[in-house]
């Protein structure tokens, strides 16, 4: 899962402004501290979907799976 979540780490921070010079770890809260918004995760779910090769459904994605490196993870390796 190491290699999972340092990619992610990468896309998100290539991808989302506001963690621009923000220490993400893989228990860092995303949306709860204010970093990720609902409009960062629709752009970053097709970023996901080309870089490891799956298909998100925008009706089953829940806000809190996209809350941690972690959960964003657990739902990358559930979608393989």
């Amino acid at each position: 899962m190491e290699n999972i979540s340092e990619k992610v780490i990468g896309i998100l921070k290539d991808n989302i402004e506001e963690l621009e010079g923000i220490n993400v770890q893989k228990d860092t809260a995303l949306i709860t501290s204010g970093y990720v918004d609902s409009f960062d995760i629709i752009n970053v779910i097709s970023v996901l979907e080309e870089a490891f090769g799956i298909n998100i459904s925008l009706d089953d994605v829940d806000l809190e799976q996209f809350n941690t490196v972690e959960s964003i993870c657990s739902l990358i390796e559930k979608s393989v």
